[in-house]
Order: C-alpha cells, then structure tokens, then sequence
C-alpha cells in the first residue's frame, strides 16, 4: 500500500525533477490504458488528464508515493469508474422538498462562499485592494495613500481584480461585481 502521508524532509510543494520524469515517462502507459478504459478518444484524454492532475497535485503537496506506476494506474481506473457511474446516480433531482425556499438565506450564503473562495484565488495585491475599495467605499486616492501606490496601479489592480472575479463566478460583464460583494458582506 502506497504511503501517502507528507514527507518532513521536503521543504517546499515542488515537484522534483525525478518526479515529473516519472511522470513523463508513463504518460504513454497511461494513454493506452485510458483508451481501453473509455469509450471515446476525449473520454480517453479526459480521464488521462485527471489522473495524472490528481497524481501530480498529491506529489507536488509534499505527498510521497512508493510506486508510482500502480498509484496512477488505480487513479485513472477510479477516474474510469466516475465516467461510466449514470449521471443519474450522482445527482439527485430537484424538489420543493429539497431545494431552499426562494427567501432563504442559504442562497446568499453560498454567494457569500463563492465570492469569498474567489476573492481568495487572487492574488494578495488585488485582493488587499479589492476589499476596502468594494466593501468600505474607499476611493483611488485613499488605497493609493494607505498602500503607498500610484493611483493608477491601484486603478490597474482593482480592474484587474473585477475582471477575475467576474471570471470566476461566470458573470457577464454587464453585472457589476461590487454588488455581489455588497449583498453577501466578503
């Protein structure tokens, strides 16, 4: 059995040069595989892809695997297996039941979240200016000071800080992201 706790003696998330050969190496082996696996060449290069992302992603966290081959093998034929699950069994229908009224808090909430989780993928200088700026009212002029930038870096920053919010949460460019902020209070 694979060891897939973190290894101490790493000191950053970097893939080593070793690992991304060997992962190299049986992308071939794994191409095949996926191919006898699935039903269709994109289906192939889908569940390929997973694989080797879910695979890369664990070794790049600090994640040690003693054998990388059976390891990436056994993740593309679980990939295969969530392909070929029906869609039906892994989603479950709509109800009044099971669907919040349309007055309840939960759907603010989860905007809240997607905002937040968002707001968290950019980067911190966006961020640290995106936050006063949609949540405080504060203007240009006044980031500028407190970050001690040119006001049109701070212009730069911001817009470039919208643009990838309203990316992704998949807003159209007409829908203003400081509103969504304004509701749900990130």
């Amino acid at each position: 059995m694979p060891n897939l706790m973190p290894d101490p003696s790493r000191k950053a998330p970097v893939l080593t040069a070793d690992e991304a050969a060997a992962l190299t190496t049986l992308m071939p082996a794994l191409t095949r595989l996926a191919r006898i696996l699935s039903t269709s060449p994109e289906q192939a290069e889908d569940m390929a892809q997973e694989a080797l992302l879910q695979v890369w992603s664990r070794l790049k966290r600090g994640g040690t695997i003693d054998d990388l081959r059976p390891y990436l093998m056994t993740t593309l034929r679980n990939a295969s297996t969530r392909a070929h699950t029906p869609h039906h069994a892994r989603t479950v229908a709509l109800t009044d039941q099971n669907t919040p009224s349309e007055n309840s808090a939960i759907w603010d909430r989860l905007a809240m979240m997607d905002v937040t989780i968002a707001i968290s993928r950019l980067p911190d200088d966006q961020a640290a200016l995106l936050r006063p700026y949609a949540l405080h009212g504060a203007s240009y002029a006044d980031l500028a000071l407190t970050f001690d930038l040119p006001i049109g870096t701070v212009m730069s920053r911001i817009a470039r800080a919208r643009a990838q919010l309203r990316a992704d949460l998949d807003l159209p460019k007409s829908r203003a992201v400081d509103a969504l902020l304004d509701k749900t209070g990130c």
